[in-house]
């Protein structure tokens, strides 16, 4: 354990040949890409999660343009046109941009047309559903779940492809009034979630109550309440951390991401499981991610108090290892 460690704390996380080209979708190129999402092998997780970066990358430049054009029939280049028009759009509805309703439609209209070239793919859903979250449509929830949120949207891609981990993130970001998540919101939708019929023990969406507890503790810390940290402590947070740690000891680095595993070995910490928080650690190896570190962190460092609590992990990690000391989930 070195006491000069310093995280990997890129968006890519473990997919090393993503993170190869980011640089060249940043400055206009597109080849690399349009090779990466034609290998085989990419299973619909990991092929979300790659459009979804190389979107957010490619909307700054005219990688994608070049690529349409270039190869107007290309299955992926209308794809990753839908995304980026969808990036676009809603940072210009963040942004107030007096363009963003129509920026919205064209991105949709893209969206359509991937969605029928590629049926079946959840991406051109994810599009529709990112649209509808940036442009705050809202309609009740179902009895299951009765919170407002982008449900029609959701649904659709609930329909494509059911459990979709950045589906069901989008959501949770999404449900409740007003501009920020509402926490009892938040909390309901994930459970929500990990309630539903047929959700695997190996979904990531396993975690999506951790997610949930980092929005309570948020809103709580905004509101200066100097006992937040104690909501770590409580039998549904213990239940959550159990909940995380059996997903995380029946899986293995193919279901992992490093976000994922972040918000776990800082769920596990902060309940004072710090020895299981070290096997976590030892899995992100010199990855790490900035969520949930900068929102928990005192000074709004990420990698800082990622560190410290490696640290503290490492060490609890190592006494737990020694002889007659047992390794009982949380």
């Amino acid at each position: 354990m070195s006491a000069d460690f310093r995280p990997v704390m890129h968006p890519a996380g473990f997919d090393e040949a993503l993170a190869r080209i980011l640089g060249e979708v940043r400055t206009g190129h597109y080849f690399s890409m349009a090779e990466l999402l034609a290998a085989p092998g990419q299973d619909r997780q990991l092929r979300c999660s790659r459009t979804a970066l190389l979107a957010q990358v490619a909307a700054g430049s005219n990688a994608v343009d070049q690529w349409v054009a270039e190869r107007p029939r290309d299955p992926n280049a209308i794809i990753m046109a839908a995304r980026v028009a969808v990036e676009r759009a809603c940072r210009a509805a963040a942004n107030d941009v007096p363009q963003a309703h129509v920026l919205g439609r064209r991105a949709a209209e893209l969206c359509a047309d991937a969605a029928a070239i590629s049926p079946g793919d959840p991406v051109p859903y994810l599009g529709r559903l990112a649209l509808a979250a940036g442009f705050d449509e809202r309609i009740d929830g179902p009895d299951s779940c009765p919170v407002p949120g982008p449900w029609h949207a959701f649904r659709d891609l609930w329909r494509v492809d059911p459990a979709n981990r950045e589906g069901c993130h989008r959501m949770l970001s999404a449900v409740g009034n007003g501009s920020g998540p509402s926490p009892a919101d938040t909390q309901l939708f994930a459970a929500s979630i990990v309630g539903s019929v047929g959700l695997s023990g190996l979904s990531p969406l396993q975690l999506l109550p951790l997610y949930a507890l980092v929005v309570a503790y948020e809103f709580r810390k905004a509101q200066r309440d100097a006992l937040a940290h104690l909501m770590w402590s409580t039998e549904a947070a213990r239940t959550e951390m159990a909940r995380g740690w059996n997903w995380f000891t029946s899986t293995s680095k193919d279901d992992w991401l490093v976000v994922d595993l972040s918000h776990l070995a800082h769920a596990l910490v902060a309940g004072g499981r710090s020895d299981l928080a070290a096997d976590v650690f030892q899995a992100l190896g010199p990855y790490g991610a900035t969520k949930p570190w900068g929102s928990v962190s005192a000074t709004g460092d990420a990698a800082e108090e990622f560190v410290r609590a490696r640290t503290t992990a490492l060490s609890a990690g190592g006494r737990r290892r020694e002889p007659g000391r047992s390794r009982s989930g949380p």
